[in-house]
């Protein structure tokens, strides 16, 4: 499933691709490449939605993905069900998070969820009291970012994402075969970004649980992959693969006639999870040009990794000297009894959360 990565290890892999936008007049980065690696994993990847209730429903129905435990809620009591969607009404304040977010006033609920045959967690986060935006990417968007899937029956996902409405993006309204597979990219509830792939027979067989789901990526897309680079690689020291060009089959996909996509891959160092950088290049006569975002985490489809760190001094250093800017307040970590958090942002925009466990 991942997408003719040249490296043996990619190629073992279901991918979390990133596709990263163009960044507004960033500052020159000077980023080093970090001495060992301080990123040791990955609990969640996130987005925003504008209601939780029916976005989760969108996975259930479609993709099979059932609620989950939160990754610091401590061992589960045996059969004990995960917590339940909390109602709006009693989404809650707190002073934390709103450091953490910059989302002073806010109210805000989580989703944890579980996709089979996933190697990190799903979360779903919606912010109440608070102005958002509610733009939809698209898939050439600096910024933008879309949740990828290889599936037991394509047939059948595209059934239910009929009966559904799901929007379709790629051209001709149906899934078009490209040199890495039968796919289709559609919008999910929210209008964020869904790839559905047609598993192979020999990925079928290799799967270790049952479910729709027989791998998931995550994409994002990069204005600048040299910019991209200098985060994920010479700061966070992920190992990256050699960059190819995308076949036009797989602009189609994407929704596009023409144009051009450079895929790099990268590995999430103690994984082996994907991170794919996406560049596209848009002819000068498109007719919807690449429009970047600049997130804030209450928006509708902000996309966050969370990351477990080691060494978390010393790279918010590293980060802050490299330019970057931060999503939380002052830079500052927050402490929970389960360790510290605190949010980055990519050349791209894309919301970065460093976590550092705490130690026993």
């Amino acid at each position: 499933m991942t997408r003719r990565c040249k490296l043996g290890l990619l190629c073992a892999a279901l991918a979390v691709v990133a596709l990263s936008p163009h960044a507004w007049a960033q500052p020159q980065r000077t980023a080093q490449a970090a001495p060992s690696p301080v990123v040791r994993g990955i609990y969640h990847w996130v987005h925003t939605t504008g209601d939780a209730e029916r976005s989760f429903a969108f996975y259930r129905d479609i993709f099979g993905i059932e609620l989950a435990r939160s990754p610091f809620a401590g061992p589960a009591p045996q059969g004990a069900a995960p917590e339940a969607i909390r109602p709006a009404a009693e989404a809650r304040s707190d002073s934390l998070i709103w450091d953490l977010t910059d989302t002073k006033g806010s109210r805000a609920r989580t989703v944890f969820m579980r996709a089979a045959n996933t190697p990190f967690g799903l979360e779903l986060s919606e912010f109440f009291d608070i102005p958002r935006s509610e733009r939809r990417a698209n898939p050439w968007d600096p910024g933008a970012s879309t949740l990828i899937f290889a599936v037991r029956d394509l047939a059948g996902v595209v059934a239910r994402l009929t009966a559904a409405g799901a929007p379709v993006v790629t051209l001709g309204g149906a899934p078009l075969d490209t040199p890495i597979g039968r796919t289709v990219l559609v919008r999910d509830t929210d209008g964020y970004l869904v790839q559905v792939f047609q598993a192979t027979p020999a990925q079928i067989a290799a799967a270790e649980s049952p479910g729709e789901v027989i791998g998931t990526t995550i994409g994002i897309t990069v204005a600048d992959t040299s910019a991209a680079l200098a985060f994920y690689r010479d700061l966070l020291g992920f190992e990256t693969g050699a960059a190819h060009r995308a076949p036009p089959s797989e602009l189609r996909v994407h929704g596009l006639a023409e144009g051009g996509l450079t895929l790099t891959p990268a590995v999430i160092p103690g994984t082996r999870i994907v991170v794919e950088l996406a560049e596209f290049d848009l002819p000068a006569t498109a007719a919807q040009p690449a429009n970047p975002f600049r997130w804030k985490i209450q928006d509708v489809g902000a996309p966050q990794f969370q990351l477990q760190v080691t060494g978390l001094d010393a790279l918010l250093d590293r980060t802050k000297s490299a330019g970057y800017r931060f999503l939380s307040v002052d830079a500052r970590p927050i402490q929970r009894p389960f360790g510290r958090f605190v949010f980055a942002i990519d050349a791209d925009g894309v919301l970065v959360e460093f976590v550092e466990p705490a130690t026993d």
